[in-house]
């Protein structure tokens, strides 16, 4: 009907590069330099796009939701990288560029690692305005403005890759600019400072010891407003929170992502587990320097990611900070910011408990060679020492009000918990009828909601309290296609006076993305737009992949190109990417991720130009976004399929991206997935030619990648075949890796995982355990020796069992793993009932199971009394778990033992079992 007007998706999106500058290219108009006109939305409401030829993948099963792929013969299958070794760079990408995807349909690895231009301000332009910015006669903040304006924008795009002369100039202006703070008393740049020198990869923490203790020296002796000092007490703490965060991959921050501020902090056991090694006799020589004596040593485990040389100059700033939050002249017990200080207090209560401060400590610290003014040190040092009983008690103190949550005082009392209880199962129940696809079943649940709420008035200030709840509710009945029902949840949020959230929204998108309804995608991105809300990174991502997997890739990617030209715009007009932040989204490479997978199963020339316009927009691509194009590669069933896959490796190595284990999962499982009805030996041909390859593409396997590649070949059905288990460890021991805890905890899973367990199942374990020379729980890892009790439980040894988790409580280390405690639980409770409580082996297992019980109350219990604040969050699904309902259904529990707000807290959870 409208064959006349028809627009490709690849001539769509092959104009993605014309975004931001309107350029006329063979008399098309680019279709986002500007918003959509009348005429521009007339023809994407016409534009078709014939699916027939693109099927997409689904949960149904392989041979109806997924393309065939063509059957491998064994040749062919394991010949698939043979020919990928000894080609050169440069003719390797080449052929990649036209093999990934069969004809066309995959974008090109060498295109996409060319399209990635270079920064637009030359590094001799950086240089030259700090060089002039060193030569300005300005105060430090004037100085530090001018930087964050005029030259800041451009060095924070070189991040951690910049020219070592531009490193050097910028690191030094920055460590200047710290020192000049401390120098002068200027609060309010520290967190800048510090997020600064970690974004170009200076991760010296003496600047940031120098800030901190510049903020301390501030609180103690300016004369400020309680409001005042209650900003520079902020700003103590979230620069902790940040120094915490360093070094640490979890939180490295995307460009254009909003940096959150939180404690990253390491379990009490592994604080104790480096005090520990730390005190090993090989450090007993260098106790004569304070920076290496034991107290120094257990503090600087708080910051475990960094060297002990490194953490150690970092506390002077943590004693001057505990000195702080202990005094009642600047805090009052049980502030807000002791609280938010919780994390971080209990850490250095269990540091001072293992290694206390003893003698001339405090004296000795300050004293050593720390970049501060030596006259404000000097005060500091004075404070510290006056402040240290204050300090004690507030750290050593059971009593102390920031260990406890005291907004736990004002829950609903025991009328309530039957309505929480009915509320946890309210929960379950929408989801399981949800995952059933039953409709019916979930109006049900509805039904029945509804109807204890009018029951149950008090049922509705619990709603209040659980918005998420609310919110999936939101989800369903669009993803269901039920809009009266949407309606009705929506006029109920109304009632309760709960207010739809972006989160609501972002619900509703995901449901209708589900429904590839992008009307109302559409519809409700114009009302939120009309609002004025602020909105997110996360559903602007929704949008745009919902358009997409709903039909209208032309819409997806021109709703990107939207966000990309009103980013652009904002930092034209702030003139600053900070500020700009604050009005616009900057688009991210998991934006582009969204929309490049939806489109590859669409249009691959699509996908091609949609990666070629990311990286004219100097958006880079990660580990994942290689992950979509491997994955693709593969599925596009290319004879040269070899090259692309090896030219994406070599690309990411350019890019220095660490493959991730769903890169390996992936090659392992597309490789060995296609091989129907593979042998053992084609297995261990397709393990070595993998390994061979991803050498070949300059990756050396570490012992994470073989630790990652063996839980892969174990995830195949049936576990893998043992010929190529074996291969991966021939591998490992051939590269000098010996097997490991890790190693042997796979092995162990994989041995558990067959159904039906054989009968030697006991055998295997023990003979697994022999060949890793794992002789005692002195060896390997708490989880490894978990995981071989939950094994002996299941199996039905619980003779072997029980010693293994006598054993391990007598060493201090009482099993905590839920899983496996039910495991053993639920053994004992079976040998319980086959024998009979009156006979004596039936007994044995009632006095076993109780003691298991209670050895995991006492643990708990003890730990609290260290650890002090706890996460209520995490607490409560600790007590929800299965392993309380079996123990109180069994009558298993000693309630004379237990303490009362322990008891009170079981009865209530298991209220929501």
């Amino acid at each position: 009907m409208y064959a006349s007007r028809t627009v490709c998706t690849r001539c769509t999106a092959s104009r993605l590069r014309l975004a931001v500058t309107p350029i006329h290219r063979n008399g098309t108009v680019a279709w986002f330099s500007s918003p959509a006109t009348e005429d521009e939305a007339a023809l994407d409401r016409d534009t078709t796009l014939s699916r027939k030829t693109h099927a997409r993948r689904t949960t149904q099963p392989a041979s109806l939701g997924r393309p065939a792929r063509k059957k491998l013969d064994q040749t062919s299958t394991v010949a698939l990288f043979n020919d990928v070794v000894q080609r050169s760079g440069a003719s390797a990408s080449h052929s990649a560029a036209s093999s990934l995807g069969g004809s066309a349909d995959v974008p090109s690895a060498s295109d996409y690692s060319q399209e990635f231009p270079a920064f637009t301000l030359g590094e001799m332009e950086v240089a030259a305005k700090m060089k002039k910015i060193s030569e300005m006669s300005l105060e430090p903040l004037e100085k530090l403005r001018y930087f964050e304006k005029n030259v800041w924008v451009q060095v924070k795009e070189f991040r951690c890759r910049m020219p070592k002369h531009m490193y050097l100039s910028v690191s030094a202006f920055l460590v200047d600019m710290c020192h000049a703070m401390a120098e002068q008393g200027i609060t309010g740049n520290s967190l800048t400072l510090s997020r600064m020198l970690g974004t170009i990869g200076k991760w010296d923490l003496s600047p940031r010891n120098e800030l901190v203790l510049n903020l301390c020296h501030v609180l103690i002796t300016a004369k400020s407003s309680s409001s005042q000092r209650r900003v520079i007490m902020e700003e103590l703490l979230k620069m902790w929170m940040h120094v915490s965060q360093l070094m640490r991959q979890s939180q490295t921050q995307q460009p254009g992502e909003e940096a959150v501020c939180q404690f990253v902090l390491p379990a009490v056991d592994e604080i104790i587990d480096d005090i520990v090694r730390a005190s090993s006799p090989d450090t007993e020589g260098k106790q004569e320097s304070v920076l290496y004596s034991p107290t120094t040593r257990a503090l600087a485990s708080i910051f475990i990611q960094f060297r002990l040389e490194q953490a150690g100059e970092l506390v002077p700033g943590l004693l001057a900070t505990v000195a702080v939050l202990s005094d009642a002249r600047l805090t009052r017990d049980g502030s807000r910011v002791q609280v938010q200080a919780a994390p971080l207090l209990n850490l250095i209560s269990i540091a001072l408990q293992h290694q206390p401060a003893e003698g001339s400590y405090i004296l000795d610290t300050f004293s050593t060679g720390i970049r501060y003014p030596p006259a404000k040190l000097a005060t500091i040092k004075s404070y510290v020492t006056g402040q240290w009983p204050d300090m004690t008690k507030l750290l050593f103190s059971k009593d102390a009000s920031w260990r406890y949550d005291r907004s736990a005082l004002s829950r609903p009392r025991s009328s309530v918990f039957g309505l929480q209880g009915m509320l946890g199962r309210f929960s379950r129940q929408v989801r399981a009828a949800y995952e059933s696809r039953v409709t019916g079943a979930v109006i049900s649940v509805w039904e029945d909601l509804k109807a204890q709420l009018v029951k149950y008035p008090d049922l509705g200030h619990l709603l209040r309290e659980d918005p998420d709840f609310l919110d999936y509710w939101v989800f369903v009945w669009c993803a269901r296609k039920r809009p009266f029902l949407l309606q009705e949840t929506l006029e109920l949020m109304q009632q309760l006076q709960v207010q739809p959230t972006i989160r609501t929204y972002t619900n509703m998108m995901h449901g209708w993305k589900i429904r590839k309804d992008w009307q109302r995608i559409e519809a409700l991105w114009d009302k939120l737009v009309e609002s004025g809300i602020k909105l997110d990174a996360v559903i602007w991502t929704g949008r745009i992949s919902g358009l997409i997997d709903a039909g209208k890739p032309q819409a997806g990617i021109h709703a990107l190109a939207e966000m990309q030209h009103l980013w652009n715009e904002a930092v034209a007009s702030t003139g600053d990417v900070e500020t700009a932040a604050s009005v616009a989204i900057r688009p991210t490479i998991e934006v582009v991720n969204a929309a490049l997978k939806g489109l590859l199963t669409i249009d691959g020339h699509a996908a091609n130009d949609l990666l070629t316009w990311a990286g004219s927009e100097g958006i880079e691509p990660n580990v994942r976004t290689f992950n979509i194009l491997i994955q693709m590669s593969f599925r596009s069933g290319s004879e040269k399929t070899a090259e692309g896959v090896e030219s994406l490796l070599k690309a990411m190595q350019a890019r220095g991206l660490e493959p991730d284990g769903a890169t390996f999962t992936i090659i392992l499982e597309e490789i060995l997935g296609s091989m129907e009805g593979s042998t053992a030996e084609e297995q261990v041909q397709a393990v070595d030619q993998i390994l061979a390859d991803l050498r070949a593409a300059g990756l050396e396997p570490t012992r994470e990648t073989y630790g990652k590649m063996l839980y892969a070949v174990s995830s195949l059905p049936f576990g893998g075949s043992e010929a190529a288990i074996s291969a991966v460890q021939e591998h490992m021991r051939a590269d000098g890796f010996s097997s490991s805890p890790h190693t042997a905890t796979i092995l162990l899973e994989r041995a558990l995982a067959r159904d039906p367990l054989p009968p030697y199942t006991g055998d295997l374990i023990r003979s697994l355990l022999r060949k890793h020379r794992l002789s005692s729980i002195d060896q390997g890892d708490q989880t490894l020796w978990e995981r071989v009790m939950s094994g002996y439980a299941i199996i039905g040894d619980t003779t072997a069992a029980m010693d293994l988790f006598g054993q391990l409580a007598r060493a201090g280390r009482t099993v905590t793993s839920l899983p496996c405690l039910t495991d053993l639980l639920r053994a004992l409770l079976q040998q319980i009932f086959d024998a009979g409580v009156s006979k004596p082996s039936g007994a044995a297992a009632l006095a076993n199971a109780k003691q298991v019980v209670r050895a995991v109350i006492n643990y708990k219990v003890n730990s609290a009394a260290v650890e002090g604040h706890t996460d209520p969050d995490r607490e409560a699904r600790y007590w929800k778990h299965h392993f309380w309902f079996l123990a109180m259904e069994n009558s298993l529990i000693d309630w004379s033992t237990v303490p009362p707000h322990l008891e009170r807290m079981l009865k209530v959870s298991s209220m929501h079992m």
